[in-house]
């Protein structure tokens, strides 16, 4: 059997001819590859993305009520050095009645892994820690390049074989090339592996289906049971994941460093 390397550089999985290091490379994979939140343009790029975000899950009492706190008070997101910061809420497939989270992005893994030092959500003040119940925290790192732009977003959580990652990641950029290039050019996807997630978030990648509306999104999923082409990366990919969960979430943007 082979051994596997993750390259940061390239996005690419490569054998490794030491037997001995099979068990350090996945170990590394597990640990230290995470989702990251970045810009990029319209059409996909080679190799990771940039930067990094975190997310923090919650339980919130009153969704509008916490939103508008979070916008109104940003001075978390100014000490933690968050270059930008949103929430995202479960419209479709909650686990539980109020399932939201918080992210905030990062130039890189570092500081996303910093800010976790300088701001404990378990000891927000009161006016705060009222309006939600935190659930759990996670910092993530994107294996393709991204561009943050929040909208309606299908998130599907699926396993791959670390054998795999490679050839899952490279047929999610061909997908969302060929999404674009067919006309739904402000379609975005990004693939994310979590650092820190504990049992959440431990064994799944993330795939992060965006588009502005939930109509459009609508239309995609329309074309793809009426065959359009591109539907054919997404089925070469059906092979080597397992489904573990499918939600639609509505996400926007409330924070950006001056």
């Amino acid at each position: 059997m082979s051994e596997l390397s993750y390259n940061f550089k390239t996005g690419e999985m490569k054998d490794l001819k030491e037997p001995t290091m099979k068990k350090i490379i996945i170990l590394l994979i597990a640990l230290v590859i995470s989702p990251s939140l970045v810009n990029a343009d319209h059409h996909t790029i080679p190799g990771i993305g940039q930067g990094a975000f975190n997310t923090l899950m919650v339980k919130a009492k009153d969704i509008n009520k916490y939103v508008d706190t979070l916008r109104s008070d940003q001075t978390v997101f100014k000490a933690i050095g968050a270059t930008d910061a949103g929430v995202c809420v479960t419209r479709s497939g909650n686990n539980h009645k109020g399932e939201m989270f918080v992210w905030t992005a990062y130039p890189d893994v570092a500081s996303a892994i910093n800010a976790n030092d300088l701001y404990n959500p378990a000891e927000a003040p009161e006016s705060m820690s009222k309006l939600r119940k935190v659930k759990y925290g996670v910092t993530w790192k994107g294996l393709k390049s991204f561009r943050l732009d929040p909208g309606w977003e299908r998130v599907l959580r699926v396993k791959v074989s670390p054998e795999n990652l490679n050839a899952f990641v490279d047929n999610m950029r061909k997908l969302e090339t060929a999404i674009i290039e067919s006309g739904h050019e402000t379609f975005n996807l990004g693939v994310f592996m979590p650092i820190g997630g504990g049992v959440h978030e431990s064994s799944t990648i993330m795939v992060r289906a965006i588009s502005p509306t939930a109509e459009e999104i609508g239309h995609l999923i329309d074309e793809y049971f009426e065959g359009a082409d591109w539907a054919q990366y997404w089925q070469q990919s059906a092979p080597i994941m397992e489904l573990v969960s499918d939600t639609f979430e509505l996400c926007e943007q409330i924070y950006k460093a001056e």
